[in-house]
């Protein structure tokens, strides 16, 4: 069977949509090739670009903050700027560090079930979290904590770190967010599909998980934010009609011609895996579940842009991403970002010609067909920022860990996890006339190796990193001792989790194109509070010189590098690689030489 939204595209349509995205960019002077030196497409510079320059600032189309991340830093799930207070960042990352070890001592993590077996706990892990935690509690007590995650402590110089208030998801889930337009960008962009709160439910069934904030108090859920007016209502029939504004915001525009407005390494036993570690890049400079929400009794179906939503059924999705991967969480903000970009562009063309909106269109219609044609043609529309993505299916993208020895089976129970995914989200979410092309397997498992292949790291700096550091930098007397007095102990508690920045793996049009090299020409810088990733030059960079950067740590020596470049598909030959590759020959060489002593005549 042909799939539509896999079926080949010329590049003539390919370099139409980057020269978009590089206008948008303000990125003029680069351009996309589609085949740079035989490793496909890659971006190149058309003029010289002198040290420090800006190459280009672009903003994820989709991100996710690691939900083993969640425990270490409360931001905005739309920017990822901290929220809340230095007080409570502490006292947030104090208990979920504690609920993490308590886990640990009943040989549970926070992201497994309520129990485990006794037969197979960790005795040495158990005793070693029994003995950190004795050391965090000989620092803090648990009422110092309750009190830092209510606000009701005060810490010394914190007045110098404010930090926005967080506002939480109008639905009550525990998403949250910097600002009202944040929660209202993130809400059009995909939020309003995957939230899985329901209005019948309300706030009051947010079950806050272990690591999820509240900024009641230490006990307390997400609270329901005021103000806020739904734009999916709960319907009785599929038939109803939906109460959607339907206009894109600066997030997700749903321009016509596609462009955007603005190691997923799964071990088949199941547990959290993260999308990969990808390009990360950096501004300046333990676990927690993912949202979890207390199911209805009953379904309620809600419907927006022609596009029904069962609450019920996005629990068992978000809870087998929790268990399993979190790159699902990511490719479900794809289908959700496609599918209500192409709702739009159907009511956009029906309204703009006078006819009534059809949520539904029926097949016995005599437009039938007109309808059909122009769905595949808004479906097409709205994939497009996906359309070009360099893709393989997760399943087959994965490298094989050195411990798997039957390779066929790895694979098969891959699939097998994508299609549980797929399965999940095609019953929460709906679509006759978007969903047949879009809730494919082989779709689904292109976009899940999409993020295999093409993933940045954003990491963006702890706040409370940079306060103990201001205490320490404070001059030596009578008032940085009494300071210290209330910080140090917490200090302590804390040790290496102080500095635990946020961290998060996104997707990204144009920084996607970029290749890899072991010695490149370019760095990424994560912009604090705004999750725009900026391009800079780090040497001059002469016209008609490729641009790149490092997926990977570049301190490790040349066999670990390569080694960790097998997730991404390739070998890489970059002239820092050919180099050392050549240089461990020649030692082998001159070392076989050595050997060969006293022979015969």
């Amino acid at each position: 069977m042909s799939l539509l939204l896999l079926q080949s595209y010329d590049g003539e349509s390919q370099l139409s949509y980057y020269n978009q995205v590089l206008l948008n960019a303000n990125a003029s002077s680069f351009e996309v090739i589609l085949d740079v030196n035989g490793k496909g497409k890659g971006l190149v510079a058309t003029r010289d670009i002198t040290e420090g320059t800006t190459v280009f600032i672009e903003r994820p189309l989709v991100h996710l903050q690691h939900l083993d991340n969640r425990g270490s830093a409360i931001v905005c799930q739309a920017c990822l700027r901290f929220v809340g207070s230095i007080e409570r960042q502490v006292g947030h990352k104090l208990r979920c560090l504690v609920d993490q070890l308590r886990g640990a001592q009943r040989g549970t993590s926070l992201s497994d079930g309520d129990g485990g077996d006794e037969s197979e706990i960790d005795l040495d892990g158990a005793l070693e979290a029994g003995e950190r935690l004795e050391q965090i509690y000989s620092h803090v007590t648990p009422e110092g904590i309750a009190e830092l995650c209510s606000g009701t402590a005060k810490l010394p110089l914190s007045d110098g770190f404010q930090l926005p208030d967080p506002v939480p998801c109008r639905r009550g889930c525990v998403a949250l967010y910097c600002s009202a337009a944040c929660e209202a960008e993130a809400w059009e962009h995909s939020h309003c599909l995957l939230c899985p709160v329901s209005t019948s439910t309300g706030p009051a069934a947010a079950a806050a998980p272990a690591g999820a904030y509240s900024p009641g108090s230490a006990q307390a859920a997400v609270t329901h934010s005021g103000g806020h007016s739904d734009t999916a209502e709960a319907v009785s029939s599929p038939d109803a009609a939906t109460n959607s504004t339907g206009q894109p915001t600066s997030y997700d525009s749903a321009r016509a011609d596609g462009t955007a407005g603005g190691s997923a390494e799964a071990a088949a036993g199941g547990g959290p895996a993260s999308a990969g570690p990808g390009p990360s890049c950096f501004s300046g400079g333990p676990t927690a579940a993912s949202p979890s929400v207390t199911a209805p009794t009953e379904a309620v179906m809600e419907e927006l842009c022609g596009i029904s939503i069962d609450r019920r059924a996005l629990v068992s999705f978000w809870e087998h991403a929790r268990e399993t991967n979190e790159i699902f969480l990511l490719a479900a903000q794809v289908v959700a970002v496609t599918l209500l970009k192409a709702a739009r562009l159907v009511q956009v063309d029906e309204l703009s010609e006078g006819a009534p909106v059809a949520t539904t269109p029926g097949p016995s219609s005599q437009a039938a067909g007109s309808s059909s044609n122009a769905c595949q043609s808004a479906l097409l529309a709205a994939w497009r920022p996906f359309m070009y993505g360099w893709k393989r299916c997760w399943w087959e993208a994965v490298a094989v860990p050195d411990d798997v020895d039957d390779e066929e089976e790895f694979r098969a129970q891959l699939r097998s996890l994508a299609s549980d995914s797929l399965e999940l989200l095609s019953a929460a979410i709906k679509d006759p006339r978007f969903g047949p092309d879009l809730f494919q397997l082989q779709v689904y498992g292109s976009i899940v190796g999409m993020f295999e292949l093409n993933n940045m790291g954003l990491i963006v700096p702890s706040p409370v990193e940079d306060y103990f550091l201001e205490v320490d930098e404070m001059e030596e007397g009578t008032e940085k001792r009494e300071v210290t007095q209330v910080t140090q102990p917490l200090l302590d508690a804390l040790d290496a989790e102080y500095a635990t920045p946020c961290e998060a793996t996104a997707f990204l049009a144009l920084q996607s194109c970029i290749n890899h090299s072991c010695d490149p020409n370019c760095t990424a810088a994560c912009d604090t509070g705004d999750r725009t990733v900026t391009i800079l030059a780090q040497r001059d960079i002469p016209a008609g010189e490729e641009i790149t950067v490092s997926y990977i740590d570049l301190s490790l020596p040349y066999k670990e590098r390569q080694a960790d470049l097998r997730d991404y598909g390739f070998v890489c030959r970059c002239v820092r690689c050919v180099a050392e590759a050549a240089e461990a020959r020649a030692k082998r060489k001159g070392t076989a030489k050595g050997v060969k002593v006293g022979r015969r005549r």
